[in-house]
């Protein structure tokens, strides 16, 4: 019995006396599967995939540049990996039950997607990755992922019981939102490792193909096969006039809602990237870039304490050190973090003279708090020596 077969017979026993029947317990049992599951991925692999970044072209181009849904582009181009693996596979599912006309494997593809949409959900309200306040998640994308979130998860046991996802246009729409999603996320981490000096026409190209799918996906295929979808429903004397009709339709319009809003951030966006294939000046982020998660939380690309502090360390063995986050330590994540150590934080333990030459790097983040800290150490030595 492989994985996919034992969710589709998994059942709750004590939803029995709420007169929950054996197929929505399975339907329940299996977007919490997915849901924890997706907790455990996001958390684990969003720290993996940090950990290789700091070795590529992508941490250092990305930091200059604002996120789509976190504010720098450094911790942008992490989630939209996870993102983009996640979606992918969900779509893959999806479309295979399509091609090998398998209902059930599309069932689990659109459960995927649930679980992700339900603890996303979870993680915005506690405040978890990447919701965390040193995360950067935008204030205008909560709004959208809570539009976006909201049909999928409302409509998933309703699909299921009343048979629709054995429907070729609702399976074309989901199939359609979520490889524009995958789309989308793929060409985002693309466009971070690429040059703005020296690759913008190539840069210009990506993202305008990137919005061009998005708009096919989003106006083209969706639109028509929605409309196609109502008039089945309307058709199905079961189904019309029913609960399901009208989520549909509530559904819809929020999903109308989102596209739109997505659309009106794009167009301005492919403007400027074009202005700035040929003139090389334009500016593609109209607002001051947020710093990065590692610049808040270390200070120093791929260490816990940035050069500054550790200079204060070595000064003064006793200063504050920084605290871990809680969830982290929590769900006990940080013996990773352990383990994936950057070679730089290697060569800065070294250095063991309480000097500054012996500890600052050129590749410094120097933010205030560092700054102040550091003053304050100089400042109470000085008082002390004072004082003897």
């Amino acid at each position: 019995m492989n994985i996919l077969t034992f969710l589709e017979e998994a059942r709750i026993p004590f939803l029995d006396g709420f007169g929950i029947d054996g197929e929505a317990q399975s339907i329940l049992f299996e977007a919490a599967f997915w849901s924890i599951a997706y907790l455990l991925y996001v958390q684990v692999f969003s720290r993996v995939l940090r950990h290789l970044f700091r070795k590529t072209p992508i941490y250092h181009r990305a930091r200059e540049r604002a996120g789509v849904f976190l504010g720098n582009g450094r911790d942008d181009a992490v989630l939209m990996a996870c993102l983009g693996v996640h979606h992918g596979s969900a779509a893959l599912l999806m479309a295979l039950g399509i091609e090998l006309g398998l209902p059930n494997l599309w069932r689990h593809g659109y459960l995927i997607e649930t679980g992700f949409e339900v603890m996303d959900l979870v993680s915005m309200l506690v405040k978890t990755y990447p919701y965390a306040k040193c995360d950067g998640m935008k204030d205008d994308i909560k709004v959208a992922l809570f539009l976006h979130h909201i049909p999928g998860i409302s409509l998933a046991l309703l699909v299921m019981e009343t048979g629709l996802y054995k429907n070729i246009h609702m399976q074309t729409i989901v199939l359609a939102l979520l490889g524009g999603a995958l789309v989308s996320c793929l060409c985002c981490v693309v466009l971070y490792s690429m040059s703005f000096e020296t690759q913008m026409p190539l840069v210009a190209l990506v993202f305008n193909v990137n919005v061009g799918f998005f708009v096919f996906c989003r106006w083209w295929v969706y639109p028509r096969e929605a409309l196609a979808l109502l008039d089945d429903v309307h058709n199905d004397p079961e189904l019309n006039g029913g609960i399901l009709l009208k989520l549909l339709y509530a559904g819809g319009v929020l999903m109308s809602l989102f596209n739109l809003g997505v659309s009106i951030d794009l167009m301005p966006k492919c403007v400027r990237y074009i202005k700035r294939a040929f003139d090389g000046a334009t500016l593609i982020d109209t607002e001051p870039v947020p710093r990065s998660r590692d610049s808040i939380l270390y200070g120093k690309p791929g260490s816990r304490r940035s050069s500054i502090m550790m200079a204060v360390d070595a000064i003064n063995p006793t200063a504050e050190k920084g605290r871990r986050s809680s969830f982290a330590t929590i769900m006990g994540l940080n013996a990773i973090d352990d383990v994936l150590r950057t070679e730089k934080e290697t060569k800065a333990k070294r250095h063991s003279a309480p000097t500054l030459s012996g500890v600052l790097e050129e590749d410094d983040d120097l933010d205030e708090d560092d700054l102040a800290a550091l003053n304050r150490t100089i400042s109470s030595m000085s008082a002390g020596k004072k004082h003897q």
